[in-house]
């Protein structure tokens, strides 16, 4: 059975869980960040100090994995509850996720074996968290501000003081299942969403650069639709290239090393074709400080110099009330049916 890795979070990271599932693959290992600091999750955090670890990633996930077409009753009552907030601002999913890892003694798959049994469900894989040590990440900008926790990358997306690097404290080790997942894999993808959030943040814990650079898996990546002010603005394909050759500490030299990934999913229109078809949404989107990310073929020059594979698809979905751009499981399964053998 083919086995993949996902890295990532967010609402990026679902989309890409589900696409997999759609084309037939069900030894899906999901690796997400586990040192939020934001949202409910870090309300949960500030209240226990830090001492506990973020869910809120590795519980969308494993809602993502859930392969059973039976007991729907139960599983929409679940993520129904999921969902709930009280005046406290407390998620009662969070609370029970919380209440069971404290059972099983921080061991997550128990965790989730746990709630198979609860909601007469199946899972086509296991949800990861990078790291159960508690830490956070810190981030410098161009401008040398030094910011904590990852509720500020929140807070700073329509800055114009663009990230420039990223890292832990207090520095954790990776989880020996995510180690054991990334060297044994088949494939490797890092999925859209907040690039320094959802994404770089997972290679951060001690082990994890160690087992990218052993692994033999072929790496695949997933672009994002769309910018992000201080993150990704104006970002073009060799820019990614560099940034995961950081991070990953994967680069390819002319007698060594292998590339941070060796395929590259990027959208089959470039950003000047987006806004002539879709002049509505690119509005939107502008109005936050925001563009689609769509390149033409001369910018792909530098990766296809390096071997790195390049698809441009049709993966496209729009909200049409809002004016959203998403990722579409459907059509992305049809991509994935093709690049993973």
């Amino acid at each position: 059975m083919t086995k993949i890795v996902t890295f990532g979070g967010g609402t990026g990271a679902p989309v890409i869980i589900q696409a997999l599932l759609r084309a037939g693959f069900t030894d899906i290992s999901c690796i997400c960040a586990s040192m939020d600091s934001g949202g409910k999750t870090g309300i949960i955090r500030s209240d226990e100090r830090d001492q506990v670890i973020a869910i809120s990633d590795l519980l969308r996930n494993l809602l993502a994995l859930i392969t059973s077409t039976n007991h729907q009753k139960n599983i929409s009552a679940f993520t129904e509850m999921v969902s709930f907030i009280d005046g406290r601002q407390r998620n009662l999913g969070y609370t029970i996720y919380y209440a069971l890892l404290e059972k099983y003694q921080n061991d997550f798959l128990k965790v989730q074996r746990h709630l198979e049994n609860l909601l007469g469900v199946k899972f086509g894989g296991t949800a990861i968290p990078i790291t159960t040590g508690s830490s956070n990440i810190y981030f410098q900008t161009q401008s040398g501000q030094v910011f904590r926790g990852e509720h500020e990358l929140d807070k700073q997306s329509l800055s114009k003081n663009m990230i420039t690097n990223v890292w832990l404290d207090p520095v954790v080790p990776a989880t020996p299942e995510a180690i054991k997942a990334i060297k044994t894999a088949d494939y490797l993808i890092f999925c859209p969403g907040s690039l320094y959030g959802s994404v770089l943040s997972n290679f951060l814990p001690l082990g994890v650069q160690e087992a990218l650079a052993t692994s033999k898996a072929h790496k695949i990546m997933i672009t994002n639709l769309v910018s992000n002010r201080n993150q990704t603005h104006r970002f073009t394909p060799a820019q990614y290239l560099k940034i995961f050759q950081k991070y990953t500490g994967l680069t390819l030299t002319r007698d060594r090393g292998q590339n941070p990934f060796d395929t590259l999913v990027v959208p089959n229109l470039t950003k000047a074709q987006f806004n002539r078809r879709y002049s509505q949404v690119a509005a939107a989107y502008a109005d936050e400080h925001a563009h689609f990310l769509g390149w033409p073929s001369a910018k792909f020059k530098k990766l296809t110099q390096k071997h790195i594979k390049v698809i441009t698809s049709n993966t496209i979905s729009i909200t049409p009330q809002l004016n959203r751009l998403r990722h579409d499981p459907a059509k992305l399964a049809k991509v994935f049916k093709k690049i993973i053998k």
